[in-house]
């Protein structure tokens, strides 16, 4: 079945989002999670889970940080307060969360989001390893994308609208660009670069990690009755960056 899922919005477009039937919800956390519009609180967590479950909404809770070696005690402490939460499924990117799950023998669903969720076979070798659920990289086609999720036994996510993440550092490349130039930055703007034969500007967005996203948004909206055709057993993401 496919289902509709978006990022958790802010209180302002709650009721909007709540009364157009999305399926469910993506929730970032405030410190483990970025390029989520609106970040969630651990200590608002709990609650908004709850309420979620009695409006029978899907909950998916994302942690898509890089982390460095320090922060993985305060990541394994948070991977234990939402595996005791009523949800779906943690969707994650660094493979340290993966290894904490094992190590740590906590009972939680894990979904992987990779730009290297490219082919099955990296997909199985995880499937071994307890991952039960993937978000394919919108950088491989549609069809590369259904020939996919339909060699793999777990559920697979279809990215269909929004930005894609072109790069992401760990450096900080805002600050570092400012305060080279001697220049100030104002904490109120958006800042894009431009490449040098392309008529693209590119977003550039420092919350930790410095993320580049891409200059044009993926719209495959259309492709969405062709999939449910497919009776694919997919999810469809609508990216946080056009969320107000």
């Amino acid at each position: 079945m496919n289902n509709i899922m978006i990022p958790f919005p802010n209180k302002d477009n709650f009721n909007f989002f709540m009364q157009n039937e999305m399926d469910g919800f993506i929730i970032g956390i405030k410190g483990f999670s970025e390029n989520f519009n609106h970040l969630v609180k651990k200590t608002e967590l709990k609650y908004i889970c709850d309420m979620l479950n009695e409006k029978k909404k899907k909950i998916y809770i994302m942690l898509n940080k890089l982390y460095f070696n320090d922060e993985v005690k305060e990541l394994k402490k948070i991977i234990k307060f939402i595996s005791k939460l009523k949800i779906n499924g943690l969707i994650f990117a660094d493979l340290a969360i993966l290894n904490i799950v094992n190590e740590e023998k906590i009972d939680i669903k894990l979904i992987w989001q990779s730009k290297l969720a490219t082919n099955s076979s990296t997909m199985k070798f995880l499937e071994k390893r307890g991952v039960s659920g993937f978000i394919i990289s919108p950088e491989i086609t549609l069809d590369e994308q259904i020939e996919i999720s339909k060699k793999i036994n777990s559920v697979c996510a279809i990215k269909l609208f929004g930005y894609n993440i072109v790069a992401i550092s760990s450096r900080h490349l805002l600050t570092n660009y400012f305060e080279y130039c001697n220049m100030d930055r104002s904490t109120n703007k958006k800042y894009y670069f431009k490449e040098k034969n392309s008529s693209d500007f590119y977003q550039i967005i420092e919350n930790g990690n410095t993320t580049i996203l891409s200059g044009k948004v993926l719209n495959g909206l259309l492709e969405y009755k062709r999939l449910i055709n497919e009776k694919i057993n997919s999810f469809i993401i609508l990216d946080d960056h056009l969320i107000p």
